[in-house]
C-alpha cells in the first residue's frame, strides 16, 4: 500500500528517535523535535514508541491512502478530517482504501507528528530514518516531502486490523497567552555572564521569534549582558543547549542543531521540558527557572513513570501488532 501526498505541506519530513553516535564527525542527530507527541502517536497505533512518524510544522499534509491503515496525529490540538468527519489528536483513525485524510490545525502546538500503524518504509541510514536536511540523507530521499510524493509501508499487514477509538488523554499544552516556564541547568559558561546578567536571563520573560526552526529557537526579550562578549571558542553542542547570542539573546538549541557552536552557553534545558518548549509558537512567552543536575534526574525519572502509567491507561481496541524497529 501507499500514501500519496496530495498537498505535502511546507516542511513536512520523516523523522525518528534520531540519528545517535555521529557527533563526533559533524552529522546532527536529527530526530523527534516532540518525542512526547511522537511516542504517543506510536502507542496510539501500537507501533514501537521509536518508531519513524511524520513529522509537520504547524501546516500538515493531504494523504490518500491505497489500502486501509491506522494513523494517529499528536503534537498539538491537530485534528484528521476525513470527508466531513473529524477526528481530535492522540486518536487511532482507520483510513479505508481510496480515502483521503487532511490534517488540520488547532489554537496550540506547532510541530506535528503523524503516526502510520506498521512503520514507514524508508532505509535506515546510520542507524536512523530520519532526515537530515543540511546532509541531504535519511528519511524520503535525504529531503523534505513534496506534492505527489508517495510513502510505502514496512508492515502493511498490520493495517487491516482497525483501531478506531484507541485513544489517549488529553494533552496539556500552553496557550497563547500562558507563559511557559522552562526549566534549565546552570552553565556550562556562566562565568561569562556578569550577575546583572545572570539575573536578567533568570527573571526575564521571552518571546519565540519568528526566525525560529528545527536547528534553534531564537527568543527576543532582554539582553543578556555578559563581561566581555559572548564569543568563545567552538565546543560541543547538546540537545536544549542555550546559547546567549551576539545580540544578547537567547538561542535555544533544537533537533537539528549543529555539533559545535561559538557562543557562550548559559543554560541547558532538562530533558524533560523539551517536548513542551518545542511546540511553542511565534510570539510565546518563556521564562526559564534553574534546577540541580539531581533534580534534573528527579524529573526524568519521573517522565518516564508517567509514561508508564499512561501507556497502561490506554483507552479502546489493542492486537498484538508490534514490531521490532
Amino acid at each position: 500500500m501507499s500514501i500519496n501526498f496530495v498537498f505535502a505541506g511546507p516542511r513536512t519530513t520523516i523523522q525518528d528517535k534520531g540519528r545517535m553516535g555521529y557527533q563526533n564527525t559533524g552529522f546532527a542527530p536529527s530526530g523527534f523535535m516532540d518525542r512526547t507527541a511522537a511516542r504517543r502517536a506510536n502507542l496510539v497505533v501500537n507501533n514501537d514508541e521509536r518508531e519513524a512518524i511524520i513529522e509537520f510544522c504547524l501546516v500538515g499534509p493531504t494523504m490518500l491512502f491505497t489500502a486501509p491503515a491506522n494513523i494517529c496525529v499528536s503534537g498539538g490540538d491537530f485534528k484528521i478530517k476525513i470527508g466531513r468527519d473529524e477526528y481530535p489528536a492522540d486518536t487511532a483513525v482507520h483510513v479505508e482504501a481510496g480515502q483521503t485524510a487532511s490534517i488540520m490545525t488547532g489554537n496550540v502546538g506547532t510541530y506535528g507528528c503523524i503516526a502510520v500503524g506498521g512503520g514507514l518504509a524508508v532505509p535506515e541510514i546510520m542507524g536512523s530514518r530520519s532526515t537530515n536536511l543540511r546532509c541531504s540523507i535519511g528519511g524520503f530521499r535525504g529531503r523534505q516531502i513534496m506534492n505527489g510524493d508517495q510513502l510505502e509501508l514496512r508492515n502493511p499487514r498490520y493495517a487491516a486490523q482497525n483501531l478506531s477509538g484507541r485513544r489517549l488523554p488529553e494533552r496539556k499544552l500552553p496557550t497563547m497567552d500562558e507563559v511557559l516556564t522552562v526549566r534549565v541547568i546552570p552553565g556550562p559558561q556562566q562565568e561569562a555572564f556578569t550577575e546583572a546578567g545572570l539575573n536578567t536571563f533568570y527573571n526575564s520573560e521571552y518571546k519565540v521569534s519568528n526566525l525560529s526552526d528545527r536547528m534553534g529557537f531564537r527568543l527576543e526579550g532582554d539582553v543578556v549582558e555578559t563581561k566581555n562578549g559572548s564569543d568563545i571558542i567552538s565546543d560541543g553542542i547538546v540537545l536544549g543547549s542555550v546559547q546567549i547570542a551576539g545580540n544578547g539573546n537567547p538561542i535555544v538549541m533544537m533537533a537539528d542543531r549543529q555539533t559545535t557552536g561559538g557562543y557562550a552557553k548559559i543554560a541547558t534545558v532538562i530533558h524533560v521540558d523539551i517536548p513542551q518548549f518545542a511546540q511553542l509558537r511565534p510570539s510565546q512567552r518563556v521564562r526559564f527557572q534553574a534546577v540541580t543536575v539531581q533534580e534534573a534526574q528527579k524529573l526524568y525519572r519521573e517522565y518516564y513513570e508517567e509514561f508508564a502509567r499512561l501507556k497502561r491507561s490506554l483507552i479502546g481496541p489493542l492486537f498484538d501488532n508490534r514490531h521490532p524497529v
